[in-house]
C-alpha cells in the first residue's frame, strides 16, 4: 500500500511551543496526528517559532516569511499527499497592524505560489492543500509575557481570521478546517495551546483527513 505523505506547515503552535515553559512538547499535534493515523502514513514536520505568511520581521532575522520557504520546502519534501498550513497568528503583532483580510490575502497569495509550482514544476497537481486557522489569541494577551507584541486590536483580527481563511479555501479549491471548533489558547499566554489542545487539534485533523 502506497504511503500517504502529510506535510505539516506552521508557525510556534506547529512547533509544539509550551506557554509554560518555552520548551517543545513532545505531544505536539503533528506527532500525535501521526499516532492517531497510524501505518500508512507519514508526517513531516515543518513547524518554526515565529514564522510569518508574507511579513519579514526585522526582529526575528529575516528568515520566518513562509512565502520565501514554500516552494524549497515543497522540494525538499516532495512528493507530498497533503500539504496542512496554520498561519498567520505571528502576522497579527501590533508591529504590523494588518487587518484579517490583508493576511487572507497573503495566504491566498502563498497558496497560488505553491499551486503552480505543485501543477506545473512538480507535475503533482493532486497534493490537496488543507488551510486551518488558527485559535484566535485571548482576550488576555495584553497581560501576558506577549504584551509588547499583541494588543486589542491583533486580538479582535484574529477572532475574524477563519472568515477570511475560509473564504481563501473556497477561491483557491482547498480544505478548510477552524481550529477554534476544537482548541483555544491557553491561559498561560493567550497565544499558544496546551499539551490537551494539541491532542484535540490533532484529532480534529485526523477525522478530515480521513474525509477528504
Amino acid at each position: 500500500m502506497a504511503v500517504q505523505r502529510i506535510l505539516c506547515f506552521g508557525d510556534s503552535n506547529t512547533w509544539g511551543y509550551d506557554p509554560a515553559t518555552g520548551s517543545r512538547f513532545p505531544g505536539r499535534w503533528p506527532r500525535v496526528l501521526a499516532e492517531l493515523l497510524g501505518d500508512g502514513y507519514e508526517i513531516v514536520e515543518e513547524g518554526q517559532n515565529g514564522r510569518t505568511i508574507a511579513l519579514e520581521d526585522p526582529w526575528e532575522w529575516g528568515t520566518k516569511r513562509g512565502l520565501d520557504y514554500c516552494l524549497p520546502m515543497i522540494e525538499s519534501h516532495k512528493p507530498l499527499d497533503i500539504i496542512i498550513i496554520m498561519l498567520g497568528s505571528n502576522d497579527l503583532k501590533r508591529k504590523f497592524g494588518l487587518p484579517a483580510p490583508d493576511i487572507a490575502g497573503s495566504l491566498m497569495t502563498m497558496i497560488e505560489k505553491m499551486s503552480a509550482h505543485l501543477k506545473f514544476y512538480n507535475q503533482t497537481p493532486d497534493t490537496k492543500i488543507l488551510i486551518i486557522a488558527p485559535p484566535p489569541l485571548g482576550d488576555r494577551v495584553d497581560e501576558t509575557d506577549f504584551a509588547p507584541f499583541f494588543n486589542e486590536y491583533s486580538v479582535e483580527q484574529s477572532k475574524l481570521l477563519a472568515k477570511w481563511y475560509e473564504f481563501v479555501a473556497q477561491r483557491c479549491g482547498c480544505e478548510f478546517l477552524d481550529a477554534a471548533k476544537y482548541v483555544r489558547a491557553s491561559d498561560i499566554d493567550c497565544l499558544h495551546m496546551t499539551e490537551e489542545g494539541h491532542r484535540s487539534l490533532a484529532k480534529a485533523v485526523c477525522d478530515k483527513i480521513k474525509s477528504m
